[in-house]
């Protein structure tokens, strides 16, 4: 552990022991575990193309909770949905009247409330990583520091509807790391729609640690749009666990369209017979940005479907990691997988490492997977240039058709062309010394 893991671990608060028991079980084996082993560091394989440095070197502490705030206003990326604000990792007060068999607790509520299935989803979370060591750092100190955030319970056969969380964080002098959790429990048939919204007003030097729990019934679907148009300093770190039982569906699409630095960890487990995953996501990168995605997808039974698509562009000193796992374990007896993760780089300085893995142990499996890094074609740009188009305009033109295809993917037409807008405002340029050669 080094001297900022070991700072922060001194940082962690006492247990006042107003929680039920199994809650402070659950937070003393977050603490422990990350009192032993800290944060990640580049020498877990997960972790070697993404260092901590900045956040270190910013001297970033803990938050130990939050002031009494009001979010602030946000130029929200659907217009219709039950909106929610999230200011420093904590729910604020929501006026809002859901639908008939959705609930929507904060977790301090939620506990207090005895929601039933809410113990089983937290305690999952820890038992199934505790020996991943520090490259599970940041879930560790989530768990260590389990407090703020929110549950949404939907019931037998309802629909949900659209919840949109604005997350933002108070600007303060000193660098902080706020955590929150979010659980997500859909009955057998239940349907929700969440979209995140990660836009803070003001520029600000802090860090996001956010988990995402879901434990999806039969039938049931989910679908999870994730926009994050940070500040340049701001750091965002988050961990969503999906578990799927037999017939649900999963579908995530991730915009990242800012951010210093970024990190998603993507798991989806496929319990049940003919679930199905869809993971899909988009990232553009200038200046020094750093984002990376980390997907796995459990295939544990027969008939699953799952789909990765990715696609990136990276201009200036930018900088996207991808690295996407695939396990069809013994049982999953035709399994349907398929992995695509596509980058443009557009500046001899940018970089994108992309890395997919597949691991077939059951029979009559179709799968397929692949990665590529490369430039503009120079053919199609020439085609759009003799039709009267500048070189710049044939440019931006073949960069926001190649990520678009992410957008297209959205059923909702109003919030895809809301964020292929945002995608366009945000399209890194081409270095003027070119793209690297190849």
């Amino acid at each position: 552990m080094n001297e900022w893991s070991a700072q922060l671990a001194a940082e962690l608060p006492q247990d006042t022991g107003t929680h039920p028991g199994w809650f402070r079980a659950l937070r003393h084996a977050g603490a422990e575990q990350f009192r032993a082993h800290g944060l990640p560091t580049r020498k877990d394989e997960a972790w070697k193309y993404t260092g901590l440095a900045a956040l270190e070197r910013r001297g970033t502490q803990l938050a130990q909770g939050t002031e009494a705030g009001i979010s602030p206003d946000l130029t929200r990326m659907a217009e219709d949905g039950y909106p929610v604000g999230m200011l420093d990792g904590c729910m604020l007060d929501a006026h809002i009247e859901l639908p008939a068999g959705v609930t929507l607790l904060s977790l301090k509520a939620a506990l207090s409330c005895g929601v039933s299935g809410l113990q089983a989803l937290l305690e999952s979370l820890p038992q199934s990583q505790q020996k991943k060591l520090s490259c599970d750092g940041f879930t560790a100190l989530n768990t260590a520091m389990l407090e703020n955030g929110m549950v949404i319970h939907v019931a037998n056969g309802a629909d949900g509807g659209r919840i949109l969380l604005n997350w933002s964080t108070t600007v303060t002098d000193t660098a902080r790391l706020f955590s929150s959790r979010i659980c997500l429990l859909l009955e057998p048939g239940a349907k929700l729609e969440l979209l995140e919204q990660f836009e803070t007003p003001h520029v600000n030097t802090n860090t996001s640690n956010i988990v995402v729990q879901a434990a999806l019934g039969e039938g049931s679907s989910l679908q999870h749009v994730r926009l994050q148009q940070e500040s340049d300093h701001t750091g965002l770190i988050t961990r969503t666990e999906i578990s799927q039982q037999a017939g649900s569906e999963y579908g995530y699409y991730g915009f990242d369209f800012g951010g210093g630095l970024v990190r998603h960890d993507l798991h989806c487990s496929l319990l049940g017979n003919a679930a199905k995953t869809s993971l899909n996501g988009a990232y553009l990168l200038d200046g020094s940005r750093h984002v990376d995605n980390h997907a796995k997808v459990d295939h544990m039974a027969p008939g699953g479907r799952s789909e990765q698509y990715f696609r990136g562009v990276a201009g200036g000193s930018g900088k996207a990691v991808f690295n996407t796992a695939v396990y069809v374990h013994a049982g999953a007896d035709g399994t349907e997988a398929k992995q695509s993760n596509a980058n443009i780089l557009l500046s001899r300085r940018a970089e994108i490492d992309t890395k997919p893995e597949l691991e077939i142990y059951a029979d009559e499996v179709i799968a397929s997977h692949g990665a590529t890094v490369g430039q503009l074609d120079e053919q199609a740009i020439f085609y759009l240039r003799s039709r009267g188009l500048s070189e710049e305009q044939s440019r931006q033109m073949l960069t926001i058709a190649f990520c678009r295809t992410v957008c297209d993917k959205l059923a909702d037409r109003q919030l895809a062309e809301a964020i292929a807008q945002r995608m366009l405002d945000a399209m890194p340029q081409a270095d003027d010394a070119g793209p690297p050669d190849r």
